[in-house]
């Protein structure tokens, strides 16, 4: 997303009426992760560097077969529906999925950014450039770096599928950016694209950031993001969500788990 609109250092903080607190409530967020991911068994790790940044990443455990399927959130701070909908997909999600799917998670990957409620990190990068060369100079954040440290474990995490969980906080309308190896969006981005519309109006057909977005879609965006980087590194197909911050946000979060959900329901579903 273009920062010439969107203000990395603008704080946006929401009252959350079914968790009790505000959407920048790190610690909160934190301990509800924490138990969530002991209720499903996941393996918990830190990516951490010499400079302070940390990530958590959540797995099923080592055993569990078929697709490798990876949901990242929390790129930018001010966009907390994804976030707190991985939590929710967490409470609810059928239990055979985790004994299906070899399911992992980046829950929230700008930790500073979230707890201030701003886009940008603590450094005032953007945690979503920078992740492939690209014309406009984009680099890596600290996030970034990490990230791309460990970029031959992510690809085999998210091999099959990436779902990377984004809000527009300059938008009433919901959209999604979809890669697929296709010249057309295939059902993988439809779907998704129809979950969030169960939710919200889509973003009328033209551009959105600069990018053409036709029928709540915008396909194929070739950039420096994490998703694109992903495909780029040989995921089957890679996905980001947006949901409209100028929406409450009781419907975003909803809108995140279900769209989180029918990412894993449609790689479990047989062709």
């Amino acid at each position: 997303m273009s920062e010439m609109i969107r203000d990395g250092e603008q704080s946006h903080v929401w009252q959350l009426p079914d968790e009790g607190c505000a959407s920048n409530d790190l610690v909160a967020f934190t301990q509800r992760l924490d138990a969530l991911a002991a209720r499903r068994g996941l393996l918990h790790t830190t990516l951490a560097d010499t400079s302070g940044v940390q990530i958590s990443l959540l797995q099923s455990g080592p055993m569990v077969q078929g697709p490798a399927l990876l949901i990242a959130a929390g790129f930018h701070g001010e966009e907390p529906a994804g976030p707190w909908g991985l939590l929710r997909f967490l409470e609810t999600a059928p239990d055979d999925w985790f004994a299906r799917a070899r399911l992992s998670f980046l829950p929230l990957v700008n930790r500073t950014g979230f707890a201030a409620g701003r886009r940008f990190n603590a450094w005032g990068e953007n945690p979503n450039r920078g992740f492939t060369a690209n014309p406009r100079g984009e680099t890596p954040s600290r996030e970034g770096l990490l990230l791309l440290a460990h970029a031959a474990r992510l690809q085999q995490l998210g091999r099959d599928g990436v779902l990377s969980c984004h809000e527009d906080v300059l938008q009433q309308h919901g959209y999604v950016y979809s890669f697929e190896h296709a010249a057309q969006p295939g059902p993988f981005s439809l779907t998704l694209r129809d979950t969030n519309a169960r939710f919200f109006t889509l973003l009328a057909d033209g551009e959105v950031d600069g990018c053409p977005v036709q029928d709540g879609l915008v396909f194929n965006h070739r950039d420096s993001s994490f998703e694109a980087w992903m495909m780029q590194n040989g995921a089957a197909r890679t996905a980001c969500t947006e949901t409209p911050g100028l929406q409450h946000i009781a419907p975003r979060i909803a809108a995140n788990a279900a769209m989180m959900a029918a990412f894993v329901e449609h790689a479990l579903t047989p062709v």
